[in-house]
């Protein structure tokens, strides 16, 4: 007898290893949506640094929100193709990378490509896949974690506010960058902590010596269908699985409302100045 594995999803646990799933998205979404209005502390220096007005130094927050919510699509792409864990691992080392490369800066356009597009990239690369995580993890108590993961938002926002003005007093603007560096690797950490919820069940399949592909040429084919049609159709559910962005979902409905409602708030909150 001849055994192949097969993944098999399993049910979210509800609890379990999900707590430090949690709270791992505690940290990515305290990070994510925090970082970008804690780092306006160190903006009185940059501007007489870089002898740039506020607006100037604005930027670099504006294009770090605007890498966290416009990449979404790319970070779904990603996860389907390579799963959260590894675009985590990676959103982790480009958040921290681009504020380390920030910290040797010598113009405010360097500071808009390393602490805005390199640091709001990576934080886009952890903060979709945490969610998907997190959804994987929780069903009936999902509304409860969600509640929880996004209390990190003010959470981390009243700690790294006060951290950046400490750091910018006794580092400056470049060493309180590096430290802050630093702590983005903790994204990496609860990356890490993503386990995939896949278990491996072995499946018996009769013969040793047979290839699988004969065994399936040798199962009957659905009454009032030929070979070629049956090939055909094996191809079609190979290119579906293949597909990496599924737009089916704007069929639906209650969900275009929702994001048409969501996206004309989220574009009227006016944003506060620190």
């Amino acid at each position: 007898m001849g055994f192949h594995d097969e993944r098999v999803l399993v049910k979210p646990p509800d609890g379990g290893w999900g707590w430090m799933v949690l709270l791992s998205c505690f940290v990515i979404t305290g990070f994510s949506y925090a970082f970008p209005k804690a780092a306006s502390v160190y903006f009185k220096e940059l501007m007489k640094d870089f002898q740039v007005g506020y607006s100037d130094t604005a930027w670099i927050s504006s294009i770090m929100l605007a890498m966290l919510y416009g990449k979404g699509p790319v970070s779904s792409i990603l996860v389907n193709k390579f799963g959260c864990r590894p675009v985590m691992l990676i959103g982790g080392l480009l958040a921290s990378a681009g504020m380390v490369l920030a910290s040797f800066t010598t113009n405010i356009l360097e500071l808009y490509l390393t602490a805005g597009v390199v640091t709001g990239l990576g934080l886009a690369l952890n903060f979709q896949p945490s969610l998907i995580m997190l959804s994987s993890y929780f069903d009936k108590r999902r509304p409860l974690a969600n509640g929880l993961a996004a209390a990190g938002s003010p959470v981390f926002l009243s700690a790294l506010s006060p951290l950046g003005q400490v750091l910018q007093d006794r580092f400056g603007w470049k060493g309180g960058f590096l430290i802050m560096g630093g702590l983005l690797l903790n994204c990496c950490t609860c990356g890490a902590i993503m386990r995939p919820l896949e278990s491996r069940r072995r499946v018996l399949a009769s013969g040793t010596s047979r290839d699988p592909r004969e065994l399936r040429e040798m199962l009957p084919m659905k009454e009032g269908r030929t070979a070629e049609e049956e090939r055909v159709g094996k191809n079609k559910v190979k290119k579906q699985k293949k597909k990496l962005l599924d737009f089916s979902v704007f069929r639906d409905r209650a969900f275009v409302i929702y994001t048409v409602t969501k996206f004309i708030t989220v574009s009227t909150i006016p944003q506060s100045s620190w």
